[in-house]
């Protein structure tokens, strides 16, 4: 079961799922390994997301993935937050590129795909193999999971021009809509976006992976001073802690665009790096 070291709602989430897998399909999850802010020792309750890989006896029959998505969804009724959000697959899957994988079975903020490729890339593959956090089976070793700095790199440059543009573009489409809506929405955007892009600045310029809140704190340094405002107001918000600086309080839009701002400039700064 869950270790006790890990935060209360991790634990509970973690074993409710295990519980319904096991009801749904006995034998089939034979291993269960966290990743992400948890393993960077930057999880905050209330805002981080549990991200998962689950690792399965075989391939499952589509009856068994349907029973698999029943148990998941079971999970998300009892506790919707934090999202409990992942991919199944086998060892062999993980000994390979994620390329290589097929789709699978896999769930984003409790909307599951009986065949996906939610979390099918190599940021996850190489997070298992730095420090996975083991909740069931055996501990992954070196051999036991792909890893490629090469092919890391690539992948990050890439999401760069292809995820991250366009959706700048969409944003920037709706900077209006956006700096008069819900309050909590603009903020949400505010440290996706800023923090997102600056992971992928900080692998590219370091060669390493890291957290959002590491990731905000290499922007700190590795930016000009102008940029300082917004990425403490991502922080800020990340962390949950006070008010937003009185110039985000007082104008709304300046924070979207300062985001905006920010966000076009990290992205050709990373993408200059190459891959």
């Amino acid at each position: 079961m869950p270790s006790p070291s890990l935060p209360p709602e991790v634990r509970r989430s973690a074993g409710a799922y295990l519980e319904a897998a096991d009801r749904a399909a006995p034998g089939l999850v034979e291993g269960l390994y966290l990743h992400g802010s948890l393993t960077y020792g930057d999880y905050r309750p209330g805002r981080s997301d549990i991200d998962f890989v689950a690792v399965l006896s075989g391939r499952p029959a589509g009856h068994v993935v349907q029973r698999l998505g029943e148990a998941l969804a079971e999970l998300g009724r009892h506790h919707p937050r934090p999202y409990f959000d992942g991919l199944h697959v086998t060892r062999a899957d993980l000994t390979g590129p994620p390329a290589d994988c097929p789709d699978v079975p896999c769930i984003g903020e409790w909307e599951f795909q009986p065949v996906g490729r939610f979390g099918v890339n190599p940021v996850t593959w190489h997070e298992l193999a730095r420090g996975a956090i083991t909740l069931r089976g055996p501990r992954l070793g070196p051999g036991d999971v792909w890893a490629d700095e090469t092919a890391l790199r690539a992948y990050s440059h890439g999401n760069l021009r292809d995820y991250w543009r366009p959706a700048l573009a969409k944003l920037r489409a709706g900077e209006g809509t956006v700096a008069a809506g819900p309050t909590e929405r603009a903020q949400g955007l505010t440290e996706w976006f800023v923090l997102g892009v600056a992971r992928l600045h900080h692998l590219l310029a370091t060669g390493r992976l890291t957290s959002k809140g590491g990731a905000g704190r290499h922007a700190l340094t590795a930016f000009d001073t102008e940029w300082r405002p917004i990425v403490n107001e991502a922080l800020r918000i990340r962390n949950g802690a006070g008010t937003s600086a009185p110039g985000y309080d007082t104008d709304p839009a300046a924070r979207v665009r300062d985001t905006i701002a920010f966000v076009e400039m990290a992205i050709e700064a990373g993408l200059r790096l190459g891959p």
